[in-house]
C-alpha cells in the first residue's frame, strides 16, 4: 500500500504527535487509577433516572418499554450509573458516598449508608468492570504507533485507530455522561 507515501509530511508529523499524545492520555489515566490516592466525598443525590429497555417492532414500527436496565444516580458533581440489581433498597438514601481519582475524577465506587451500615452500589460496566479492554487497547494501540514512528502506513493505521477509541474512551471515564442522558436514542 503506496498510500501512506503520497501524504504530505506534516500529515505525518500530525500522526505521530497525535500517537504520543495518546500514549500520554494512557500514562496519565493509569497513573491516575493505580498510583494517586482516591479522593472520598460525600454528595447530595439530587435524582435519580432509570434506563429501561426499549424494543421497537419492525413491521408496526411500535416501541414496547420492558424491563428496567440501570439507574443513575444524579449528584452535585456526578453520575453514577449502578445495576438496577442490589442486596438492599438504594431508593432509602439521600447521600451517596463516590470514591473517585485524583486528577480525572473518574467515580471509581459508591457506598450508601443504609441503617448505620455501609453497603456498595454495585456499577455498571464501565471503566473498572468489563470495559476495561477499551483503555488498555488505547493504550496499546498509542505504543505501536510511537514504536511505528518511521513506518508510514503503521502510524498512520495506529492514528486513525486511536482517532477512532479516543471518543469511547472518553466516554467510559464519563465526560460524555451528561451529554448522552438527555438524548433519545431512537430518533439517530
Amino acid at each position: 500500500m503506496a498510500y501512506a507515501n503520497s501524504l504530505p509530511p506534516i500529515v505525518i508529523k500530525i500522526c505521530r504527535w497525535f500517537n504520543v499524545f495518546c500514549l500520554a492520555l494512557t500514562f496519565l489515566v493509569f497513573l491516575d487509577i493505580f498510583l494517586l490516592p482516591k479522593v472520598i466525598r460525600n454528595e447530595k443525590i439530587l435524582a435519580r433516572e432509570e434506563a429501561h429497555v426499549t424494543t421497537y417492532s419492525k413491521f408496526t414500527g411500535r416501541s414496547s418499554r420492558s424491563q428496567l436496565d440501570y439507574v443513575t444516580l444524579i449528584t452535585e458533581n456526578f453520575y453514577y450509573p449502578y445495576d438496577k440489581i442490589q442486596g438492599f433498597n438504594p431508593r432509602e438514601a439521600d447521600s451517596v458516598k463516590l470514591v473517585t481519582t485524583y486528577i480525572f475524577n473518574i467515580v471509581k465506587t459508591g457506598y450508601i449508608k443504609r441503617f448505620g451500615e455501609e453497603k456498595e452500589l454495585i456499577q455498571t460496566p464501565g471503566i473498572f468492570g468489563t470495559l476495561c479492554f477499551l483503555p488498555i487497547s488505547f493504550g496499546l494501540i498509542a505504543v505501536f504507533g510511537v514504536v511505528m514512528r518511521n513506518n508510514k502506513e503503521q502510524l498512520l493505521n495506529a492514528a486513525v485507530m486511536n482517532l477512532l477509541l479516543l471518543p469511547i474512551q472518553l466516554w467510559i471515564m464519563g465526560y460524555f455522561t451528561a451529554l448522552f442522558t438527555d438524548l433519545d436514542l431512537r430518533y439517530l
